[in-house]
């Protein structure tokens, strides 16, 4: 089963009005990626695709680096490919070389989830906001963010 959820058929979006509560995860999509009017326009940037001639590519609805874009916010797994290159498997906090390591937002996504969709900065999920991990610097990290969060949703409620 696919981790990204299909969204080809759907027309609107279903969040228009509501803040990122249960969803703050994943940065909404833009408008254009449901709103696919006609054939030769990206679903990303919303801004016609040519081929190699300059005509309009009437086959395609991603720009070659408009997908790899969105594969780097949605899919979790081409996220790892990259930053395992990047990295290689080293802790950025202590050094160590860890083969399992683990992903981690420098700054934590719960900082976007009382927030509207136009209010969401996207640099939250860039890949300039991911970092390597061991397993035990990690469990520390997520510690201290467990009791930032617990402050948020007190101050929030």
């Amino acid at each position: 089963m696919p981790r990204i959820r299909r969204t080809f058929a759907l027309k609107s979006r279903e969040f228009d009005d509501q803040t990122f509560e249960n969803n703050f995860r994943y940065p909404p999509k833009p408008n254009s990626y449901y709103d696919v009017k006609e054939k030769g326009v990206c679903r990303w940037c919303d801004s016609i695709i040519n081929n190699e001639r300059g005509e309009r590519n009437m086959r395609a609805s991603w720009h070659p680096r408009c997908s790899e874009e969105f594969l780097m916010y949605y899919n979790s797994k081409h996220i790892r490919k990259y930053i395992r290159q990047r990295d290689y498997c080293e802790c950025s906090l202590c050094g160590e070389y860890d083969p399992r390591f683990h992903i981690d937002h420098i700054r934590p996504l719960y900082e976007q989830k009382y927030k509207q969709p136009h209010e969401v900065d996207w640099t939250y999920w860039d890949e300039k906001n991911l970092q390597t991990l061991c397993r035990k610097c990690h469990k520390e990290k997520t510690k201290k963010d467990m009791k930032n969060l617990k402050q948020l949703n007190e101050k929030n409620a």
